[in-house]
């Protein structure tokens, strides 16, 4: 077999395997979504949800998440849109060992600034109504450390009413597919950022692509170079 048809299979196997890693990681969120759904619909019957009434639906499911899963989640919950909160935090979110719950009613004044809405893994699947995969970012709002959280839109009679999301943490996906990435090869998103890489020279976070990442990745495509994910904003580099 020619070497670059052997490259070409190399690459292929390897980007299944992480979309196999990706799709553990959404699969308890889909399990959770049509019971929070109509968990959801019955409470806003009564009257559009608190913070502390939103924290006491979401716990138990966002804490079997994480006790359950078999991925390395670091956290796990759900963050309304403000057509279900009415009043206080509308993000219900559990994280690390102890899972710590990040906040039950209200922002301190530190965080006020921080609009939830304007982050890519909340702002992404509402414009776009899909799943989406966020990062890599320093997550300065949970872990302090770089995260990629993976959402899924939640709707309500046809009306976006927010995202239930699960974080990893880069260091524990860099254990996690430590095979897929042997002999060099890289993991970017979708605006040719650095993912995760074996290779020495390119850092988590680094832009390996120009302005035009798109039609620069499609180049390596056409050459062999690199694959391209169906199912997430990923592609592998050789």
């Amino acid at each position: 077999m020619p070497q670059q048809a052997v490259q070409d299979r190399k690459l292929d196997a390897a980007l299944a395997r992480i979309e196999e890693f990706f799709d553990g990681v959404f699969a308890p969120l889909d399990e959770w979504l049509p019971r929070l759904q109509a968990q959801l619909t019955e409470a806003i019957a009564d009257g559009r949800v608190t913070g502390p009434h939103l924290a006491g639906l979401v716990e138990r499911d966002a804490h079997a998440i994480l006790d359950g899963s078999e991925r390395p989640l670091y956290g796990a919950g759900y963050c309304a849109s403000d057509a279900v909160v009415s009043e206080g935090n509308p993000l219900a979110w559990w994280q690390g060992p102890h899972r710590n719950l990040l906040a039950a009613s209200t922002f301190g004044p530190g965080q006020a600034a921080i609009d939830l809405v304007r982050l890519e893994w909340y702002r992404v699947p509402e414009a776009t109504g899909v799943r989406h995969v966020a990062g890599p970012f320093v997550d300065y709002l949970c872990s302090n450390e770089i995260t990629l959280t993976s959402a899924i839109p939640v709707f309500l009679n046809g009306t976006f009413a927010g995202v239930v999301c699960a974080d990893v943490l880069v260091s524990s996906l860099e254990g996690a597919l430590q095979a897929e990435l042997a002999g060099g090869a890289t993991l970017i998103n979708a605006s040719g950022r650095v993912v995760l890489s074996a290779d020495p020279d390119r850092e988590t976070g680094d832009r390996c692509m120009g302005p035009e990442p798109e039609r620069e990745l499609d180049a390596l495509v056409a050459a062999g170079r690199a694959v391209r994910s169906t199912r997430y904003p990923f592609a592998l580099l050789g």
